[in-house]
């Protein structure tokens, strides 16, 4: 039986699973639906069309599916064992509806904005704020006060320094810094903890040296070269292949 206290308010028409927690001073809106084992605690609103699946934590004074400056009522669509801390703000999307994935980390007046993207397993540290329709792949970790520009995608694996700046498309596998950033080197520690080998941490620090060398921007030739060369390793093509595609180059 869902746990709701008396000093909050669950709307008509909202779907709480069995055993969702709403703690005092929260309010539900009426489109909004809560999967099993979600926690909201004191202080949280959540409203417009907005699903959270499983084992989602929501701490006090978070906002999931609030208008972003259009004013319209929005969207959002949360996966599986997330964890929203204090003060994080999520804007419904219009039009496409603001995602967050599964496993990630929320933390202290992060926001994400609408229609933004964040896949699986991302760490946004304190005031981290996503742009409208950025995209952040899988494995991204943030650091404090970090900005990520409307329409941007960060690459897979990409760790972002503080008061970092992300104006642009990131590659994957990058540790960047600055504003406007610099690729400064290979996430060598994300990548070793999800189970890459030495052998292909080896040779993306040697593409990484040749593409971005001192400048830390990438140089066309080195990347002309390596297309040319086609390498065979999937981590390599999946470099050079955001690097070509990105709509905002790194």
């Amino acid at each position: 039986m869902s746990r709701i206290s008396p000093q909050a308010i669950v709307e008509p028409g909202a779907q709480l699973a069995a055993d969702v927690v709403v703690g005092p001073f929260s309010y539900i809106g009426p489109r909004v639906r809560l999967g099993t084992g979600c926690i909201i605690e004191n202080n949280v609103t959540i409203v417009g069309d907005t699903v959270l699946g499983e084992r989602n934590h929501v701490f006090p004074m978070a906002v999931i599916g609030i208008a972003g400056a259009s004013g319209e009522d929005g969207s959002v669509r949360i996966g599986d064992a997330n964890a929203f801390r204090e003060h994080v703000t999520v804007y419904g999307g219009v039009g496409e509806p603001t995602r967050v994935g599964n496993d990630n980390l929320l933390m202290i007046d992060s926001s994400v904005g609408v229609s933004a993207i964040v896949a699986d397993h991302c760490i946004l540290a304190n005031v981290t704020h996503v742009g409208p329709g950025a995209i952040l792949q899988d494995y991204t970790h943030t650091s404090g006060f970090s900005t990520v520009d409307p329409g941007v995608t960060v690459g897979t694996y990409t760790f972002i320094a503080a008061y970092t700046g992300i104006d642009r498309d990131t590659p994957p596998f990058a540790m960047v810094q600055g504003c406007p950033f610099r690729v400064r080197g290979v996430n060598t520690h994300k990548l070793r903890k999800c189970g890459f080998g030495d052998d292909d941490i080896r040779i993306l620090k040697d593409v990484f040296r040749e593409l971005f060398n001192s400048t830390g921007r990438v140089d066309p030739d080195a990347l002309k070269r390596l297309r040319e060369t086609r390498p065979g390793n999937p981590h390599i093509r999946r470099l050079l292949e955001s690097i070509e595609g990105a709509e905002r180059g790194a």
